[in-house]
């Protein structure tokens, strides 16, 4: 939607706004002073909004979708080669679970850290490759690989 569509939309409400205060303030339909004030909030409003996004394409519908190739966890640094392992549980509504690895540890994983082209969740049961990333929490799953889309 363009600037001139939002601050057309926000002029808008700005009238009926004004119009509904003054009507219970003074019993009158319109009042210059009020309608400015609310016309410049809105405007306001629009132009600070405008310049605080993103520009076009660079927000994503849907985090989950986004590319994790490159992402690493906060504070995160490697600790190894590919390793590999079993999901022990995931929680797609809460988008975490835990991965047992090889050894037997069981390792935190997060929907963010799964590379799929599709919905980013993991089956109970289903063998998976990973880096281990040491994290602020501990050791984390990270650049996640399901055996189905290795």
């Amino acid at each position: 939607m363009s600037v001139t569509v939002k601050i057309l939309i926000a002029l808008l409400i700005a009238a009926i706004t004004a119009s509904i205060v003054t009507t219970l303030q003074t019993g009158s339909l319109f009042n210059l002073a009020i309608w400015s004030a609310f016309a410049a909030a809105c405007v306001a409003s629009v132009l600070l909004g405008t310049l605080s996004t993103a520009p076009a394409g660079a927000i994503r519908d849907n985090p989950a979708d986004a590319d994790t190739s490159q992402r690493k966890a906060p504070g995160a640094t490697a600790t190894g080669q590919r390793e590999h392992g079993k999901v022990k549980w995931f929680n797609i509504s809460k988008g975490f679970g835990f991965i047992v690895r090889d050894n037997g540890e069981e390792i935190f994983v997060h929907f963010r850290s799964i590379q799929s082209n599709g919905r980013r969740g993991l089956r109970d049961g289903q063998a998976v490759s990973f880096v281990v990333r040491q994290s602020d929490k501990g050791p984390q799953a990270e650049e996640v690989i399901a055996s189905d889309n290795a």
